[in-house]
């Protein structure tokens, strides 16, 4: 491939090799084949693999939800035949019929009873026979009849066990309908004088009635529910992830998340142990708001990429209420076949692209060098544009580097350019000022002149007469001196602002700058009529500046402000420190500036002055000199309400 350029009258034709970029381009394009191929198939087999263990998770799940629907339908169904035994009947009709010898015998047949079932059913912890007010009549727990040593029962004649009636429980049991069995919160038992809690245990009720149909009180069961903890717990190894069930209920905020079991038991019912555990602390709202909602699924933890299967099983047919089963399988166990796949695909991926980069490192060679060489050139070349790019080659990127030299040249013939018109621009506005103020210095210095023109006649007179008085004489040369004095304090003022000087930031005094200012048109403003004011503010900070360029600021705003009093007026100025910056406010109540004109003041060339009046510069000027200084200025202004510009400037560093 060939291309020409044009070099003087002549023209040049350079040869370009493309040859080798093609090559290393279809380099590329094998290297980028075998990158996608190697993650696509890393990442179907991982798919693959968290499908299948979402699978066996959920299938855990769902067997450890069979095992709680067992536990209640198996201990529902010894509640009944308990409450419909033939000795319960005896002794229901015996407490009827009020025979208290009667009532004794067939209770001693019914403990007996209870103890039996109590030894066939292995999950029962407690049977508890209760009256309507509450009161226990008949106790086995734990293989054992309980005596009777609590408060007298006239219509039995005979004591009560203990009493329930403070229990919730008790009084959800009340409201029970003939036939309905009741069921409790999943929690840790509790014996009254014991200093420790029971194992986790869940409790039956049903209710009783006579044979006339009046209610006689309940039959209450507490079972066990190690078994099912034990089976939730060992779902899988620590290695593996973990199980555990919680609870769902939305009208108890304290239970509403709690574990019930977990391989770790200090964080089992945190809501009875005074942990506060709960698996809103554990999880993360995207997780636990699934747990809380919904019957079933398999999630994954933004957390910890962990897979997260869950069923939900309510024993009281309320979707807002009831046990879920969570199996959580650690990303590190599921994905860990994926690992040795990973690993011989990176081996023959890894063989493939060294024996690539060998080929192509001769190619990859011929490009990179000059890509560097040209990316170090434009380096120097932001920071020194009189710096070039060494040209060694004649393809494309030889052309580049060629283009961004004659680039560079260019720029700085135009920054340089710029500059100079710049530089023009401020002295032009500064002769413009001392223009305006021209006139009134003029009239300063004529004051001084002519005291010192009529003190010196006077002496030359009494010269020539012969009557000088040393002490006269003394005198009228102090008063001479003192208005050459004063006439060199106004020319060293105005030479000082018209001096063309070179750039120089120092620690500078705003308070100075503004007398300096102040000084400057001082005659113009006194001319006019116009009262100008200004305290100093000796807490300021210096700031770090070229003062001759900030007082021509100061000026400029100076100057406009008295034209826009015209007249009798008054500008304020006023200094302060806010927000790390030095802020100088020139408050006038002159004018105004029109809406449509506030956007354009700063704007070369715009003025609203009349022609010859102003050149359009002034403030175009002022607010490129505060940029460059790092600061601001803005201007707030409406049509006879005055017009306020604040400058503000950073804070010198000593």
């Amino acid at each position: 491939m060939q291309i020409a350029t044009w070099e003087g009258e002549g023209t040049v034709v350079v040869r370009l090799r493309i040859s080798q970029k093609v090559l290393l381009a279809m380099l590329g394009v094998t290297v980028v084949s075998l990158g996608i191929f190697s993650f696509l198939m890393i990442t179907s087999t991982g798919r693959v693999l968290q499908q299948n263990i979402s699978r066996q998770i959920q299938a855990l799940a769902e067997s450890s939800v069979q095992n709680l629907v067992d536990l209640v339908s198996r201990s529902q169904g010894t509640l009944r035949s308990i409450a419909t035994s033939p000795d319960l009947s005896d002794f229901l009709a015996a407490e009827a019929g009020g025979d208290h010898r009667v009532i004794v015998k067939t209770l001693r047949r019914l403990e007996t009873t209870f103890l039996e079932f109590e030894h066939l059913d292995p999950t029962l912890q407690a049977i508890r026979l209760v009256d309507t007010s509450g009161r226990e009549v008949v106790k086995i727990r734990e293989g054992r009849i309980l005596p009777h040593a609590g408060a007298f029962i006239p219509t039995l004649g005979l004591s009560s066990i203990d009493s329930i009636d403070d229990h919730a429980f008790f009084h959800n049991t009340k409201e029970l309908k003939k036939g309905e069995i009741g069921i409790s919160n999943l929690e840790h038992g509790w014996i009254d004088g014991a200093d420790f809690w029971c194992p986790a245990m869940v409790r039956f009720s049903m209710p009783l009635f006579f044979p006339d149909g009046r209610r006689a009180g309940a039959v209450i069961i507490n079972v066990w529910g190690a078994t099912v903890g034990t089976k939730i717990n060992s779902l899988l190894t620590p290695e593996q992830g973990q199980a555990f069930l919680i609870e769902r209920n939305r009208h108890d905020p304290a239970r509403n998340g709690i574990y019930l079991f977990s391989q770790t038991p200090g964080c089992e019912f945190g809501n009875q142990t005074g942990t506060k555990i709960n698996v809103f602390k554990d999880y993360p709202p995207a997780v636990t708001r699934l747990w809380m909602n919904e019957d079933k699924g398999v999630t994954v933890d933004p957390e910890s990429n962990d897979l997260l299967a869950h069923v939900f099983y309510s024993p009281y047919h309320d979707r807002s209420r009831g046990w879920v089963v969570v199996v959580k399988a650690h990303k590190s166990y599921f994905m860990h076949p994926l690992l040795a796949i990973k690993k011989r695909i990176l081996f023959s991926t890894g063989l493939m692209l060294a024996l690539s980069a060998l080929v192509a490192c001769f190619f990859s060679r011929s490009i990179t060098r000059p890509i560097r060489a040209v990316i170090d050139g434009t380096h120097r070349i932001v920071g020194d544009l009189s710096s070039r790019i060494p040209l060694r080659s004649h393809d494309e990127i030889g052309l580049l580097a060629g283009e961004i030299n004659r680039m560079a040249a260019t720029l700085q013939e135009n920054l340089e350019e710029k500059k100079r018109v710049e530089e023009k621009i401020h002295n032009s506005e500064k002769l413009a000022s001392i223009g305006e103020m021209a006139a009134g210095l003029a009239h300063e210095l004529n004051t001084p002149l002519s005291n010192i023109r009529a003190l010196s006649s006077l002496t030359r007179q009494d010269l020539a007469n012969g009557a000088l008085d040393p002490e006269t004489l003394r005198r009228d040369l102090g008063d001479i001196i003192e208005q050459i004095d004063k006439s060199s304090q106004i020319i060293s003022g105005l030479l000082s602002f018209a001096r063309k000087q070179a750039s120089e930031f120092v620690l500078c005094d705003v308070n100075e700058l503004i007398e300096r200012s102040l000084a400057l048109i001082r005659i113009k403003s006194e001319k006019q009529g116009v009262e100008v004011a200004f305290a100093r503010n000796d807490r300021l900070p210096f700031i770090k500046a070229d003062q001759h360029q900030i007082q021509q600021v100061f000026v400029n705003i100076l100057l406009n402000a008295l034209a826009a009093v015209d007249g009798v007026g008054r500008v304020a100025i006023a200094a302060d420190f806010r927000a790390g910056k030095v802020e100088v406010c020139f408050r006038d109540n002159g004018c105004g500036i029109a809406p449509e004109h506030l956007r354009r003041i700063f704007d070369p060339f715009f003025t609203t002055k009349e022609v010859g009046k102003g050149t359009g510069l002034g403030l175009s000027v002022s607010y490129g000199i505060v940029k460059n200084h790092g600061g601001t200025i803005e201007v707030d202004s409406a049509p006879a309400a005055g017009t306020t510009f604040t400058v503000s400037l950073p804070l010198g560093e000593v």
